[in-house]
């Protein structure tokens, strides 16, 4: 079967609409819908927002402990057998939550959950596989794979939220580590593989050639080693920036939907909300990969921080459900945005050769910051009794990316 849809469509697109799957099947796994379990779970466990900040951590600390091991695993031997491995073992933690009785259990499991880094905000996981089989193209296939977060979120906030009213917080996870399990294992096992040239084929389906090259003006037989790349100064202003875009990251995940709560808005409400920002990021994303093939990238990742500053300035003043859902379809085309700038930026800078190992470097700074802001934001709350501050030091982290984000250049290679 594989062979006769070869011949009718290059297989990298196959890879592409099994990562989209993928994709769409982890935001059931704690993503976004994270924030729909805490006053519940608080309620009946008497957990606090830290105690939920510090599940958010363990889940990206152990993800970025393991980021290395993941890249270097991704380019020796594909996402095969790591997906399928990785997605059974998130689907028995998600089980697990639905019958825990202390809120250090719950923290465990989320520890376990991240380890593979499947369910990690911008996984390597997905994202480098799809890389590796487009050059020309790369831009609207990471697109295309990247919005099934999007659309997944679109589905499953408004559909935890309901699952939460009708059957109960235990019961939602219950199910949805079910759903997880059944929309990615099975996918993994059939379709997905390493690269192009492991089945006789080359990127896009086309043969090399100058034309095919992108990013760097290297020759076109050069290679950028993880050596390499860690001697350029590019490579350390985008750990900077996705370093500090984790602390934005981990700092929203968990607090926006209390927040929103918190301030009179109906749940039900907010959950649709978070389903039209997510619907920004699935359209922001094709749109974010279509001009990546054409424009810039670094200009794209400057748009996005501009979008994150936006959105925190609106939310800052809402006081009504049309700032609401203007402030989080704002975030939402800021998320697309950065997906697509995180997926392509290093593979459009070093190529595609050692880009799992080139991003799982990264991962760990980016990983342990998002941890540092879920319980950092929490703690502020917590102290404050409101989350003011907490927006403004985002908000300025934002602008700060946005300046950074101006320098960036495509690397060069040192010569002595």
């Amino acid at each position: 079967m594989q062979k006769k849809l070869a011949e009718k469509v290059f297989y990298g697109w196959v890879i592409v609409a099994t990562m989209w799957s993928i994709n769409f099947a982890t935001m059931a796994t704690g993503n976004l819908n994270l924030g729909l379990f805490i006053l519940p779970m608080a309620q009946s466990l008497n957990m606090s927002r830290q105690q939920f900040g510090w599940a958010a951590t363990m889940r990206r600390v152990t993800a970025g402990c393991s980021s290395f091991f993941v890249g270097r695993i991704l380019d020796q031997y594909g996402p095969r057998s790591l997906i399928a491995l990785s997605s059974l073992t998130i689907g028995i933690s998600l089980f697990l939550c639905s019958v825990i009785t202390n809120p250090w259990h719950f923290i465990v499991l989320f520890a376990i959950l991240g380890i593979s880094g499947l369910g990690a905000p911008n996984s390597i996981v997905t994202s480098v596989p799809v890389a590796k089989w487009f050059e020309r193209n790369r831009g609207k296939a990471l697109a295309v794979a990247t919005s099934g977060l999007g659309i997944g979120g679109i589905f499953f906030l408004p559909f935890t939220q309901i699952l939460i009213e009708t059957t109960g917080w235990r019961n939602t996870w219950a199910i949805l580590s079910i759903i997880f399990v059944l929309l990615s294992v099975p996918l993994a096992l059939i379709f997905l593989k390493r690269q192009p040239e492991d089945i006789g084929l080359h990127p896009d389906g086309l043969l090399p050639s100058p034309e095919n090259e992108q990013g760097t003006n290297m020759p076109m037989n050069f290679i950028w080693t993880v050596s390499l790349a860690c001697k350029t100064t590019t490579f350390w202003k985008l750990v900077v920036v996705f370093t500090l875009l984790g602390l934005v990251q981990g700092g929203t995940t968990v607090h926006r939907i209390p927040y929103w709560v918190e301030q009179g808005f109906d749940p039900r409400i907010v959950s649709y909300s978070f389903a039209a920002d997510a619907a920004g990021a699935a359209t922001m994303a094709l749109i974010a990969g279509w001009l990546a093939d054409r424009i810039n990238i670094v200009h794209i990742g400057i748009g996005s921080f501009l979008g994150f500053t936006v959105s925190f300035i609106m939310m800052i003043g809402a006081t009504n459900n049309f700032w609401l859902f203007a402030s989080g379809i704002t975030f939402g085309l800021a998320v697309g945005a950065n997906m697509v700038l995180h997926s392509f930026i290093f593979a459009h800078f070093y190529g595609r050769e050692f880009l799992g190992s080139i991003r799982g470097i990264v991962m760990p700074a980016t990983l342990a910051s998002a941890g540092i802001g879920a319980p950092l934001i929490g703690y502020l709350r917590d102290a404050d009794g409101d989350y003011f501050r907490s927006w403004w030091i985002l908000l300025s982290v934002c602008v700060l990316n946005s300046v950074i984000m101006c320098t960036v250049k495509p690397p060069k290679l040192r010569v002595k």
